[in-house]
């Protein structure tokens, strides 16, 4: 006893400075119950076990934000669950191997199953089912309702089966079926450009995709290929049918509206794969080509009064199909001349085209008046060449480098007015060169450094925060040694760009620590803490009714601080506790007041949204008894809490936990 309390004491130190990695979740326990071996069923081995019990939990505060982020409810669970069969000699009589996984089942948010079923040289089928709700109350920037929501279901089911596995020649079918329903609450605008309003959707959105392929090999090559078809519909329906008030209230009053938007699309393809290994020399290629088809139709309807009290109505009408074919293609080679050096080029290119026709037409009844917008291309070609050589000097020494060369072009043609106009031609090409080296050393058994270096010129980025004039450092220290790994690393990413608008330039720096130690069987512990800086700035254009306003500018700083520990404990293997916290915290810029601010506009909405801080913390406890060699008893609590500071009524605090029970049988 004395010497694992001095164990514990000398990690006081550790635990008090550094917090873990990646905590875990309270349910299920990860723990194991039964016997290695099983037991034996006519010519299979059994392994089983499950996991059931009760979740409960208590919410104070912001409950829709809980919802968005945790959202584990009451209620009785199958928590998780296991059953495996094996051939004892791999020659069963239909089937050598099946193994069906269930986590969260019976109202969890999130819901999970797997299976497969194998016969050696003969099948291979997998399953993978994917159940989660997802609710999301919208972002929220000046305290009150941010006028979105969403409350859905994501299902969604894979199905693959590879016919003659491991042999020269396979064969590949699978199927996969997504989909998204429930209700939502969106905004439209409506009869001018300060009156927006709530209206509601019944979400309807469905993905499905089947797939035929094989695989062949033969004196070191490797051919894979690939036909898929992908089939999607969006039948989501927006309306409303009870008078509401514009967000803000501007006097305006939607009194009917009615949205239906079908999209359908489908996008057939082709994947091909091509490997060729040798001990000096390796090829790998993969190819792809999607031929998208999508058409779409937009028909709104809207009724109300407008700000001054004037009845108004609106129709809008958009319809459009077209194409949008896509192809990419990657070779890889690698040279391995000798032990000590490695040379690889990868070349790569990406084209995308979206041609076809799409008309936009608004008719404004009161009027009398319409417009109209028609769009025809737009296609973007990239092209890049990347080579790295890694150079193994001595033992302990080596170096790295590469130099990357990309050159992307991008085209439009749009015609604002009518298709009988001139069109809008837009045509940019832009080259971005950069260079990488870096340095290895391993100087001892247990102590590496890695550190390296790239620098990058855009000749004429695209977009405001694309890569112009950037230059990034990394740094890497690990030290491991039989049953302690500790590690260190820090980066900066430096990016400044001027386009023909704007100038926008950025920082970032990440600064991370993580220690692992096991100085016994009974006693572990993970720790990690990481800071991740960012700021930004770049010009801004606005209108204020119907001024412009020029020459602003756009700020960013957040300062985000993350924390894990973790500790477990085994009590000669009839009990185990588990102990953990975590802890992110973004102090922002320091400011108190969120619209204490020196930087941009002077518009208090502006202000409030140059920084986010907030907190979020999470300490978990888990205690697992042995009551028999089949049975566990388990226990856990974990605690959430969740602040913003300049929009306190986000917050809130819940109370999560559970009971259960682990058995085999």
């Amino acid at each position: 006893m004395r010497n694992k309390l001095q164990i514990l004491c000398s990690t006081a130190f550790l635990l008090a400075c550094a917090a873990g990695r990646a905590q875990q979740v309270v349910a299920p326990t990860p723990e194991t119950v039964g016997t290695p071996r099983g037991s034996t069923w006519d010519d299979y081995n059994i392994l089983n076990s499950i996991e059931t019990g009760y979740r409960f939990q208590s919410v104070n505060g912001n409950e829709d934000e809980y919802r968005s982020s945790v959202n584990y409810g009451d209620g009785v669970r199958l928590l998780s669950g296991s059953l495996s069969l094996n051939s004892k000699d791999g020659h069963g009589h239909f089937f050598d191997q099946a193994v069906l996984s269930v986590r969260g089942l019976g109202g969890d948010p999130y819901e999970a199953a797997t299976f497969r079923i194998e016969k050696n040289r003969w099948y291979q089928y997998d399953l993978l089912w994917r159940q989660n709700d997802y609710f999301n109350p919208g972002l929220v920037t000046d305290g009150a309702s941010g006028g979105h929501l969403l409350n859905t279901t994501y299902g969604s089911e894979d199905h693959d089966l590879t016919l003659l596995p491991g042999s020269w020649l396979q064969f590949f079918l699978g199927y996969s079926h997504d989909s998204q329903t429930g209700a939502g609450i969106s905004t439209v605008p409506a009869f001018d450009s300060t009156s927006v309003f709530p209206v509601f959707a019944n979400v309807r959105r469905l993905r499905n995709e089947y797939r035929v392929g094989s695989q062949v090999r033969f004196s070191g090559l490797t051919l894979n290929w690939t036909h898929g078809w992908q089939d999607f519909k969006d039948d989501t329906v927006t309306q409303l049918n009870t008078p509401v008030s514009a967000i803000p209230v501007t006097g305006a009053e939607l009194n009917s509206f009615l949205g239906p938007q079908p999209t359908h699309g489908t996008s057939p393809y082709w994947r091909v794969g091509l490997l060729y290994d040798r001990h000096y020399f390796n090829i790998n290629g993969r190819f792809t080509y999607t031929a998208g088809q999508q058409a779409y139709l937009l028909d709104e309807t809207t009724l109300g009064v407008d700000r001054v009290g004037a009845a108004a109505n609106r129709q809008v009408a958009s319809f459009g199909g077209g194409q949008r074919p896509v192809a990419t293609g990657n070779l890889t080679v690698t040279l391995l001349p000798t032990d000590h050096l490695t040379i690889v080029n990868a070349t790569s290119t990406y084209n995308v085209r979206t041609q076809g026709n799409s008309a936009y037409t608004q008719i404004n009844d009161g009027s009398q008046t319409a417009d109209f917008v028609f769009f025809e291309y737009l296609g973007i070609l990239t092209v890049s060449n990347q080579t790295d050589v890694d150079y193994r000097a001595r033992q302990w020494l080596g170096f790295f480098g590469g130099y990357d060369f990309s050159q992307r072009r991008i085209r439009s043609v749009q015609e604002a007015l009518s298709p009988a106009n001139a069109p809008n031609l837009y045509d940019q090409t832009n080259r971005l060169n950069a260079g990488r080296f870096g340095i290895r050393l391993n100087g001892f058994k247990a102590l590496t450094f890695t550190a390296e270096g790239e620098i990058g010129r855009n000749s004429l980025p695209f977009a405001a925060k694309s890569d112009g004039s950037y230059h990034a450092l990394t740094g890497r220290l690990r030290y491991k040694l039989h049953k302690l790994d500790l590690m260190a690393w820090s980066s900066a990413d430096y990016n400044v760009n001027a386009v023909a608008l704007t100038a926008y330039s950025a920082h970032a720096r990440t600064y991370a620590a993580s220690a692992s130690w096991t100085p016994e069987s009974w006693l572990g512990l993970d720790a990690s803490y990481s800071n991740l800086h960012l700021d930004t700035i770049g010009g801004i254009a606005y209108f204020v009714g119907p001024l412009s306003v020029q020459g602003q500018q756009s700020y960013y700083v957040s300062n985000i601080h993350s924390g894990n520990l973790g500790v477990r404990f085994e009590m000669k293997k009839l009990a185990s506790l588990y102990l953990g916290y975590s802890i992110v915290q973004d102090t922002g810029d320091g400011r108190a007041d969120p619209t204490a601010s020196s930087v941009g506009p002077g518009l208090p909405a502006f202000q409030a949204a140059q920084t986010f801080p907030l907190r979020f913390q999470s300490p978990i406890a888990r205690l697992s008894f042995r009551l028999a060699e089949k049975i566990r008893l388990n226990v856990g609590y974990q605690y959430y809490g969740y602040r913003e500071d300049f929009f306190r009524a986000q917050g809130y605090r819940a109370n999560t936990g559970y009971t259960s029970l682990l058995w085999s049988f």
